[in-house]
């Protein structure tokens, strides 16, 4: 019995050290490798997107936002035949080319996108095909609500949702974070149950802009219509505040709708006005006025002798369009004498005309913070000859963007004081908390104040009857302006017989500037001259803008406008163009008001439909709703004598009518 427990208990002690010794090995030789296996089976590693924040303009209305979306792919090696067959269904669905889609099933690669950033109603289209073997995941994709407005400026994305050009690429950081990766709790199905505290991504950032929607739509709209009436190849408006440099308009023509970028030519959606320099033409002898006055070297009321129309420099002679003799230095300015300025610009010299370009910031980027903006060119004033500084002083032998010419004029509106032009106003938190601001920024005195008073009477006489602006009157305002007339530089050397642009920079009110507003159009075939051109579009801009704004000075009578196009001050609040159909009765007749729904305070734009229903409820606001995803249009009725909103929720881009 004693050997039977001897020999037992020896075999229970090595059983106790062989455990001992399992344990002591597994606890410290193979610690790590067993508590990897168990974070593989309770946890999995998740990416979370981020969404890419909002761009507003100044008064909250939505440019850019995202909206749901789903990617979709394939295993193209686990595909059946059947599915394959489906290629031509797939492609309808999805809106590709028929030989992408069958290239991507029939591949040997063991993972393809088939379609990335889906919108909701084609990922629905393609579960309705049933096909096996084609999966999804759930993301975003950026939508452009407005459409072609202001899209050289807002920019777009690419399929990672990362900004490529305009405030979308400037401010892609504040946008759109990386991609994160975070740990979640999975069952046992290997389903995600929760994802641990704190692993969350921050909230996206809203970018708020300078430019005013109905400002933007407006000058988009008369300058479409004058493209298209003088058959030119294209224009750009630029408005600023002369306050304060923001800028509330940049408007281009040709253009692009930034929800589908693709469509174009690269070189419709660049931001000419800032990328794509010209020569300014007339336009700039407003700044050799004001720079010969500042240097006291002319006076206002000297008489100029202006050859008769004819006026020998070395080898080349300077014409007139009219042979004048002998005019004031306003009636230089006023009937645009280029000889008149070439006098003046001799007298200047070469070293303080080009002295006080750079004052007015020629030659040099704006600081605006865009994209592709360019400088210009200005050449030192040692490379001047003395034809070059003859043609300088009307405009020719160098370049200016039309930002840079438009910030030159505000200068002069702003008591001579250039700014540095801005665009973001400011960059919003997911609470509406400000987490940058921007605002005026003085640069420095271009010309003494009295001065620009002086150019800005000066500029008046060029809109009077007799002057080549008269086209830009507006009835009950002072209007300042210089019209501009640009021979195109031609590839093969010299200047382009035929090809011109044309222009006219005006400020308005010209006693208490509220506006500076150039236009150009790009090789009008009808006319060539800025005073014929361009200063009717300025003028149906600016005086659009002026009531738009609710700046008073006597009747606006106005050409050609009408309720629905001209926007108006009522009750104190700004009643922005219609960008919405006419709203109607549940009867279907229009409804007598036509109502901009944005205007009464109540904008679901962007919202989901949950965000639109708690808003409502809020403010005791009726709406109907149609379909889902976000809200993408608005209208406003009157039903029973009382307001109500119908929303239409999608995910797809619908063209404003």
């Amino acid at each position: 019995m004693e050997r039977r427990l001897l020999m037992a208990g020896g075999i229970l002690g090595v059983g106790l050290c062989l455990v001992l010794g399992r344990l002591v090995h597994v606890a410290t030789v193979q610690n790590l490798h067993l508590a990897q296996q168990a974070s593989d089976q309770h946890q999995k590693n998740l990416t979370l997107q981020v969404r890419r924040g909002a761009i507003v303009d100044h008064r909250g209305y939505p440019l850019a936002l995202s909206v749901p979306a789903e990617s979709l792919f394939v295993h193209p090696k686990k595909l059946t035949e059947k599915v394959r067959q489906q290629a031509t269904a797939l492609a309808a669905a999805l809106h590709l080319p028929l030989a992408e889609v069958q290239r991507v099933l029939r591949s040997q690669e063991p993972f393809l996108w088939l379609k990335r950033r889906a919108t909701l109603q084609e990922a629905g289209q393609v579960r309705a095909l049933s096909l096996s073997g084609i999966e999804s995941m759930e993301t975003e994709r950026r939508f452009y609500p407005q459409g072609t407005l202001a899209a050289p400026v807002i920019g777009f994305v690419n399929v990672d949702a990362r900004g490529l050009a305009g405030i979308e690429q400037a401010y892609d950081e504040h946008l759109g974070e990386e991609p994160t990766e975070v740990i979640g709790e999975k069952d046992g199905k290997g389903r995600t149950i929760f994802v641990h505290e704190g692993a969350v991504p921050l909230e996206p950032l809203t970018v708020r802009l300078t430019l005013d929607v109905g400002l933007q739509y407006l000058a988009e709209q008369e300058l479409g219509q004058a493209v298209k009436a003088t058959g030119a190849n294209g224009g750009v408006v630029v408005i600023l505040d002369p306050q304060t440099f923001a800028v509330r308009v940049f408007a281009q023509v040709p253009t692009f709708n930034p929800n589908t970028p693709a469509a174009v030519r690269p070189n419709v959606r660049r931001n000419r006005i800032i990328s794509d320099p010209y020569e300014p033409g007339s336009t700039l002898k407003t700044l050799l006025v004001a720079a010969a006055l500042d240097a006291k070297r002319v006076r206002p009321e000297e008489k100029i002798f202006c050859e008769h129309g004819k006026y020998p420099v070395g080898k080349s002679i300077i014409h007139d369009h009219h042979p004048y003799g002998s005019l004031s230095l306003t009636e230089v300015l006023q009937h645009s004498s280029n000889i008149g300025m070439a006098k003046v610009g001799e007298r200047l010299g070469k070293e303080a005309y080009s002295a006080y370009l750079r004052a007015f910031g020629l030659g040099r980027t704006t600081g605006l913070g865009l994209p592709g903006e360019s400088a210009g060119l200005l050449p030192p004033p040692d490379a001047w000859s003395p034809i070059n500084l003859v043609t300088a002083s009307f405009g020719q032998g160098f370049s200016t963007t039309p930002l840079q010419l438009a910030c030159a004029y505000a200068a002069l509106a702003n008591d001579g004081v250039l700014m540095r032009p801005y665009i973001v106003q400011e960059v919003l938190n997911a609470d509406g908390k400000v987490v940058e601001a921007y605002g005026p920024q003085r640069l420095w005195q271009a010309v003494r104040s009295e001065t620009a008073h002086q150019v800005l009477t000066m500029m008046e006489k060029v809109v009077a009857r007799e002057g080549t602006g008269w086209r830009a009157q507006i009835d009950g305002f002072r209007v300042a302006g210089k019209t501009g007339t640009s021979q195109k530089p031609d590839p093969r050397g010299g200047y382009s017989p035929h090809a011109r642009i044309a222009s006219f920079v005006g400020i308005v009110p010209a006693d208490r500037p509220r506006l500076v507003v150039l236009v150009a159009i790009d090789e009008p075939k009808t006319a060539v001259y800025g005073g014929e051109v361009a200063a009717p579009v300025f003028k149906a801009i600016a005086q659009q803008a002026l009531s738009y704004l609710g700046v008073t000075g006597g009747p606006l009578k106005g050409e050609g406008t009408s309720p629905e196009t001209l926007p108006s001050v009522k009750d104190g609040e700004l009643v922005r163009p219609q960008f919405q159909q006419i709203a109607k009765t549940s009867t279907g007749a229009v409804d007598d008001a036509r109502v901009d729904p944005l205007v009464d305070g109540a904008n679901f734009l962007g919202m989901s439909l949950r965000e639109a229903v708690l808003s409502a409820q809020r403010n005791d606001w009726q709406i109907t709703t149609r379909g889902s995803g976000y809200v993408m249009k608005q209208t406003l009725v009157q039903q029973a004598g009382k307001p109500v909103y119908h929303l239409t929720l999608a995910s797809t881009y619908e063209a404003r009518p």
